[in-house]
């Protein structure tokens, strides 16, 4: 079967952070998350004409490797506690490769980035070892399903500028199906323009939204916006929206690294 390559990198080039308290709670309206989702999940600046829910269907099996590197089990341990924070938040089967793995994340050296995307990925996107400073890429077929991925983070290079975690984060987060970054979405991972490294309350829920059973691969933006809208409206009244940002630093990454 045909697959596309739909290929992330994230530059996580931060700035300072000048938003004040009220940005905050701007993301808890339903209006705010609906066109927030709507951005994130559903638009990618690598390939604007496949504007549809895409998502993983099947199991995650995911491999851990340490290329031209030794092992390193804080990494491991930081990968680890974050895949089971995906899995805990989206509810979607997420396990270490017993055979074949569909989810090859790679730790490599710096001089060694170009070499190994070009190695594991189908990326043609020119210099961009150069521009980035870690990359995940995956491919979906024909229902918009996601069926493999790859993630590729250079370590010497990323500790160097104290981005291992936001990496980490980033690329494990978008390859669940949220590819699209935004200078808007606020307070996100997928905003790189922020100093945010760790899972928001506004993550959490787009996650939740993401592989709801009510929504699946190949949905559309006028498709999607009414069953969302319905799912907001009882996140609002049951408090899970307000609650958001203190459910999702309970587990994960943020015991470990504060």
């Amino acid at each position: 079967m045909p697959i596309k390559l739909v290929p992330l990198f994230c530059a996580l080039l931060y700035c300072s952070q000048l938003a004040a308290k009220p940005l905050y709670e701007k993301w808890q309206s339903i209006d705010y998350i609906q066109k927030a989702f709507l951005e994130v999940a559903l638009k990618n600046e690598f390939n604007p004409s496949h504007q549809q829910l895409i998502r993983w269907q099947k199991p995650i099996h995911y491999s851990v490797e340490f290329l031209k590197m030794p092992p390193n089990p804080l990494i491991n341990n930081l990968i680890t506690a974050q895949l089971k924070h995906l899995q805990k938040i989206t509810k979607h089967p997420i396990q270490p490769s017993q055979t074949t793995a569909n989810l090859n994340i790679i730790f490599t050296q710096g001089n060694y980035y170009a070499t190994a995307i070009k190695r594991f990925t189908q990326s043609a996107i020119k210099n961009l070892a150069q521009d980035s400073n870690c990359m995940g890429s995956f491919q979906v077929n024909r229902r918009s399903e996601i069926t493999h991925a790859t993630v590729i983070i250079p370590v010497d290079r990323v500790m160097g500028d104290g981005l291992l975690v936001a990496c980490i984060v980033e690329e494990t987060t978008q390859i669940m199906g949220l590819p699209n970054d935004s200078d808007w979405v606020f307070p996100s991972i997928a905003n790189d323009k922020s100093k945010i490294e760790l899972l928001t309350g506004l993550d959490y829920i787009l996650l939740k939204l993401l592989y709801s059973e009510a929504l699946s691969p190949g949905m559309k933006a006028q498709q999607i916006q009414p069953i969302i809208k319905k799912m907001l409206i009882k996140w609002e009244k049951n408090r899970t929206i307000k609650r958001a940002p203190f459910i999702v630093n309970r587990s994960g990454l943020y015991p470990l690294v504060n």
